[in-house]
């Protein structure tokens, strides 16, 4: 019998919506929030050096029931590379996103891919670093500009919209939005990014006295002279007294303070939010500082420290958006419950660390501790997952695999992660794990100057290798957790600084970096190291 065009037709789509429909009954949900540059430090859950101002209480709830991963590290502490390797499993110098202002190659497997492809609806919100419009994704709304934080515009897939308000609330706005819209006979991965804790650091209206009846406790180095580091570490521009800006990062007006000491630009991205904001959120923000302003500078007349000064006021606003980012968490956790979806893949973690006063700086994409390790909470109503410590070494190379066992389907064709389901299902199976990280910044010169440099971490050491200037750093992570003192040039420390470097030049190899790591000509290193180099 001849069956014509028309009923071939009918019986795909029945198929179709059949194994979509089943699909959708027995395949776990996947949200994947991710929150750029959230220290561990200002997570309560970490138990950090500011875990006691508790700026996280709804992150530390869901930490209580979850799978909290206590050494969990990014490969590339850089907004843009650490989310292309989020999405491919795999190190920079393999998926080609090595620096900021990279366009993502989209002929690389991609986590939203296969999701997409196996019959996922997929879905982003908030903050994209990745250069081109997001593929493999069938809803989008994107963060025009990054560094909007009040009445920011949202770039989609049927043109632009400018959405008033604060950028965290209006982030979880579109997630609650999408959540109770969406197709309810697909599985979903939703991926969240909020952009509140990256530069400039510009908290909400109803957060900006947060904190004002509090002094942080300062980091044990945050007064440094760099002695005990190779070099770079003293040619670097994040200095939170020399390099936070009074205009530009830690919002005075002019007429206030000094003229010499600031040195704003016209389209600043601190002018840009506040010439943004609405008259009413303006005059709200004006009315808080202007008190804590005058507060400031008699404190700097009367001869007290300005570096504790701009800490306090810098690390201060971050908590302040930090706590926004964790009321907005609770949001998402209501409507997930509202819902009611029987299965709920909740994974909450952040791209890149940050300096929050250690080594006396304010940023990020050093191999250092604070600027690598990452919050990586794991939480779900089908798995083995709930209130466990883990501390195996992880990196975010691993979450792509994760998400795709979980999923049951097959890894991407070129990862370099390694899934997390054993551990999180208790497996006791799996008695290897990694015995080191890797970690490459390639990016110099550039945005606060950090040279170009590699590295391992295992346990117990961590070694560091500034190619382009020759230099090297060894540290004891057990007698110095902080890295105050290299210990590369002691002599009783040659022999594992040997066994270090094989382990390193093991790992370069099994994750195939063949980036050039030479030494630059002695001419071109004085141009950095000379005594005008900090401000080339």
């Amino acid at each position: 019998m001849r069956i014509c065009s028309l009923e071939i037709c009918v019986i795909i789509c029945s198929l179709l919506s059949f194994f979509f429909s089943s699909l959708g009954n027995t395949s776990p949900n996947f949200i994947l929030v991710v929150s750029d540059s959230h220290s561990i430090n200002a997570v309560g859950a970490y138990n950090g050096t500011l875990s006691r101002t508790n700026p996280t209480p709804n992150l530390d709830r869901i930490a209580s029931k979850s799978a909290i991963f206590t050494d969990a590290f990014c490969s590339n502490s850089s907004s843009g590379p650490s989310g292309a390797t989020l999405l491919t499993g795999t190190h920079s110098h393999i998926n080609g996103f090595l620096e900021n202002n990279n366009n993502f190659n989209s002929y690389h497997d991609s986590l939203p891919q296969a999701l997409q492809n196996a019959g996922y609806e997929t879905a982003l919100i908030g903050r994209w670093d990745l250069g081109l419009k997001p593929l493999h994704f069938d809803y989008w709304k994107i963060l025009a500009d990054s560094t909007e934080k009040f009445n920011p515009q949202f770039l989609m897939g049927n043109g632009n919209k400018r959405i008033e308000g604060h950028v965290t609330d209006i982030i979880t706005d579109l997630v609650i939005q999408w959540l109770s819209k969406r197709k309810k006979n697909k599985p979903y991965f939703l991926m969240v990014q909020y952009n509140a804790t990256s530069k400039p650091w510009m908290p909400a209206i109803r957060h900006l006295n947060l904190y004002d009846d509090k002094i942080l406790p300062e980091p044990e180095n945050l007064e440094t002279n760099y002695s005990g580091k190779a070099t770079p570490a003293r040619y670097q521009e994040m200095s939170i007294l020399e390099d936070l800006d009074f205009k530009e990062d830690l919002f005075f007006k002019s007429q206030l303070i000094d003229e010499n000491k600031t040195n704003v630009q016209p389209d600043s991205i601190g002018k840009k939010n506040l010439d943004a904001m609405t008259s009413e959120q303006f005059s709200a923000w004006t009315l808080s500082w202007r008190p804590r302003n005058e507060a400031f500078l008699r404190e700097i007349q009367a001869g007290n420290s300005e570096l504790s000064l701009k800490f306090q006021r810098f690390a201060k606003n971050y908590l302040r958006c930090v706590r926004g980012i964790d009321e907005n968490l609770k949001r998402i956790e209501e409507k997930i419950t509202d819902l009611n979806s029987s299965k709920v893949f909740f994974i909450y973690t952040s791209n890149k660390g940050r300096m929050l006063g250690e080594h006396s700086w304010f940023g990020s994409k050093w191999i250092y501790e604070e600027s690598i390790r990452i919050p990586l909470i794991i939480s779900s109503n089908f798995t083995q997952s709930s209130n466990q410590i883990i501390p195996n070494l992880i990196q975010n190379i691993d979450i792509a695999p994760t998400i795709l066992e979980y999923a049951n389907l097959d890894n991407l064709k070129r990862t370099q992660g390694k899934s997390l389901y054993k551990l999180l299902e208790n497996d006791d199976s799996n008695q290897s794990w990694r015995d080191s990280i890797y970690y490459h910044h390639h990016k110099f010169p550039g945005e606060h100057m950090i040279a170009k440099h590699y590295g391992i971490r295992t346990k117990l050491y961590k070694l560091v290798h500034f190619y382009q200037f020759g230099e090297w750093e060894f540290y004891d992570l057990v007698e110095d957790p902080k890295e105050n003192e290299n210990l590369y040039n002691i002599q009783r420390f040659n022999s594992k600084i040997t066994e270090m470097k094989k382990l390193l030049n093991l790992k370069r190899s099994v994750y195939e970096d063949k980036t050039n790591i030479s030494i630059m000509p002695e001419d071109w290193r004085k141009i950095y190291r000379g005594p005008a180099a900090r401000k080339k």
